[in-house]
């Protein structure tokens, strides 16, 4: 039985934590307070992954909230985050091997336009059949919409779909609709657990 195999891109198809990679990193290098950057992000960082404001606009706001020149704090981000975006290259391998095996593989990621721009800089997408990205479609993981907007998109029951994402959280609505649903903690481990999907 053919399967369809959605990924998470940040934490499984990107190595690392977002916070150690390129949150830190970051704060430290504008010499800012840790708290009063999380307290900004997170005002925005939910209207930016589901579109309703741009990564750029996001950036500004944060900017202007802390009292740092916005130009500084885009390039400073930028920079960081390329310097973050590490392709899993023994997944892309694995993934290949189930592509050849005639199973589709599509990614299905939070991401803000700005760090899609990055990470397509870097072919992360390439491998796979179909990239959904929460800010193109105005939801976001865990919301049960996108899930539903996947098999809609995919044309297919839940049971046909194994889905893979590093936050316990995004697991549960796939479950609930029916999804097989995996929580990955490192390749070795998922590799094993798609031997019988």
């Amino acid at each position: 039985m053919k399967k369809i195999f959605v990924f998470d891109i940040g934490g499984v198809m990107v190595k690392g934590n977002n916070m150690k990679t390129h949150s830190l990193p970051l704060i430290k290098s504008l010499n800012i307070s840790k708290k009063r950057f999380f307290d900004s992000y997170k005002k925005y960082v939910g209207k930016a992954s589901r579109g309703k404001m741009s990564g750029g606009k996001m950036i500004s706001n944060i900017a202007k909230d802390l009292s740092i020149d916005k130009h500084k704090l885009l390039k400073n981000w930028i920079k960081y985050k390329r310097r973050a975006i590490k392709k899993n290259v023994k997944l892309e391998n694995f993934i290949k091997k189930l592509k050849k095996n005639g199973h589709k593989v599509i990614s299905m990621s939070g991401v803000l336009d700005l760090h899609c721009k990055l990470c397509k800089e870097k072919k992360v997408y390439n491998v796979f059949d179909n990239n959904i990205f929460s800010f193109k479609v105005g939801c976001n993981k865990p919301e049960s919409k996108i899930y539903k907007l996947l098999l809609k998109k995919l044309k297919t029951f839940p049971k046909n779909i194994v889905f893979v994402d590093d936050t316990e959280a995004c697991l549960v609505p796939a479950k609930k609709l029916g999804m097989k649903a995996i929580l990955y903690k490192n390749n070795s481990q998922l590799f094993r657990e798609l031997q019988n999907p």
